[in-house]
């Protein structure tokens, strides 16, 4: 594990994204698993300037969407589909070789889940973004007695019920890449920032490996680097 505490969110998501492009610049055929909220926004904005300016070659490059919310329309406000779009790939000036994603009304859950899940065995990921979630989860790998392995439909949690993106909307459920899916990514980064995670971070910083905060199993990851702003206390 690689803690880094930054000045402020800019340096947080300036950092975030040196360690995105690299691979980028370095890998033509990168697969990259994206997660959505205020966390990562600061950092796809940067990236985004910077594939646009040094015309970075995203033609074989792959986008794999962390989770998704289940129950609402695709192209609902809310969906990780609609944040995506608006803050990253309608702001590249090309677009990737393909995006692998949750369908947030699919009538067949189970065919969703197997999907990623092929997908993730055939092609490991090489960069995963995520963020700390305000009860520690992953994804929406939540809190739990015990943890899912593969991708899997998951009951939100109070907290997460209560998240920005859905505000006015009442997802049923949603659906996430599974703790084996995340382990196997190359690399990942975690953000943390903002008063709500507070608690959450804390928890994380204890080292006690816990299923009650899924984010607690990342100290076993060989090449996890975790990116803190200035709104968490060291």
């Amino acid at each position: 594990m690689k803690l880094i505490h930054t000045e402020n969110y800019e340096r947080m998501s300036q950092k975030g994204a040196e360690l995105l492009l690299n691979t980028l610049r370095n890998k033509k055929n990168a697969v990259i698993c994206l997660a959505t909220g205020s966390s990562p926004e600061g950092m796809y904005e940067i990236v985004c300037e910077a594939v646009n300016r040094e015309r970075i070659d995203l033609s074989q490059v792959t986008f794999v969407k962390l989770d998704e919310w289940y129950g609402v329309k695709p192209d609902d406000a809310c969906t990780c589909t609609t944040f995506l779009k608006k803050h990253l790939f309608e702001k590249l000036y090309m677009q990737p070789k393909e995006v692998i994603e949750f369908v947030s009304n699919a009538p067949d859950i189970q065919q969703e889940l197997d999907k990623m899940d092929m997908f993730l065995r055939e092609h490991p990921i090489d960069v995963m973004i995520l963020g700390l979630g305000m009860n520690g989860h992953l994804g929406l790998n939540e809190p739990a007695d015990s943890l899912v392995l593969n991708a899997h439909f998951a009951e939100l949690d109070e907290k997460t019920k209560t998240h920005d993106m859905v505000k006015g909307y009442a997802p049923e459920g949603g659906l996430t890449i599974g703790l084996q899916g995340i382990f196997t990514a190359k690399q990942i980064i975690m953000l943390v920032c903002g008063e709500r995670k507070e608690e959450a971070y804390q928890a994380f910083m204890s080292q006690r490996i816990s299923t009650s905060t899924p984010a607690s199993l990342l100290w076993l990851h060989p090449n996890c680097v975790t990116l803190v702003d200035d709104t968490i206390q060291k």
